[in-house]
């Protein structure tokens, strides 16, 4: 029992020194308007959380923000599967990939604005920020599963579905699993800073510019902190969601070969 509870009292513990950290500071600075202490910003965190417009901001922004994330490793496993196939296809792409990678956010942001508009612009930043990760990690799990057991598995005629099962999903889904931890946050993040310079109508960035505009830094830490909770809110379901589903089809698999 108190192993259970071992790691959330360390989690909690943490967080309450960073939080205690930032009180210092706001003491030590002296200017609650300019760098407010947390619980000036929790209370207006709570006050904005009971009005219609946060959960509208959060959820549209939400929404366009998972939108891109899920177009992103959508295609970062399917291109990653093609190249796999083919290596004019991988020479061809990695250059492409690379200037995605290399290419500040903001100067993305910019084009995409440019020629899609508003609402649109942070769905396309979020899937851009993502796919480069989800397709360089995949494709490493792929071409790392071992050749010789491959050609064994041919060799004795094992079915494709058991190669997939018993060798792909092992090899990639450690792979796929980190692309995750490390690309949702980024492409959290990625998407909130296209509706900050962006501002379409219900969403979080366009709340964090208008504090920022009319000089509400309480708002902008609450508004702030709220991307934090969501970040990781995002990033904790959709790796649960992913491994939940991939620890069914092993076990599906397994099954499947046991009433062989």
């Amino acid at each position: 029992m108190a192993r259970k509870f071992k790691k959330p009292l360390k989690i909690f513990l943490i967080v309450l020194f960073w939080f205690m950290v930032w009180e210092v500071a706001s003491l030590v600075i002296g200017k609650p308007l300019l760098f407010p202490s947390p619980i000036d910003v929790f209370i207006k965190l709570l006050e904005l959380s009971i009005t219609k417009a946060f959960w509208q901001n959060t959820l549209l922004s939400l929404g366009r923000v998972s939108l891109g994330i899920v177009i992103a490793i959508v295609l970062g496993c399917l291109v990653a599967l093609l190249c796999s196939f083919s290596k004019l296809l991988y020479d061809v792409l990695y250059p492409l990939v690379t200037v995605i990678k290399s290419t500040p956010v903001a100067s993305f942001i910019i084009l995409v604005w440019i020629f899609i508009g508003n609402n649109a612009t942070p769905i396309v930043i979020s899937a851009l920020m993502v796919f480069p990760i989800v397709f360089a990690n995949v494709y490493a799990g792929i071409k790392g599963v071992d050749k010789n057991m491959i050609e064994v598995c041919k060799i004795y005629n094992i079915p494709k579905k058991k190669i997939i099962s018993s060798l792909y999903v092992p090899s990639v889904l450690p792979h796929f699993s980190s692309a995750l931890l490390s690309s949702i946050g980024l492409g959290w993040k990625a998407g909130i800073a296209a509706e900050v310079l962006c501002t379409p109508i219900r969403s979080i960035g366009r709340a964090i510019f208008d504090s920022k505009t009319y000089i509400e830094y309480v708002d902008l830490f609450a508004w702030t902190l709220t991307v934090v909770i969501l970040s990781l809110a995002l990033e904790f379901a959709l790796t649960k969601l992913i491994k939940v589903a991939f620890k069914k089809y092993i076990t599906s698999s397994k099954g499947g070969k046991n009433g062989n």
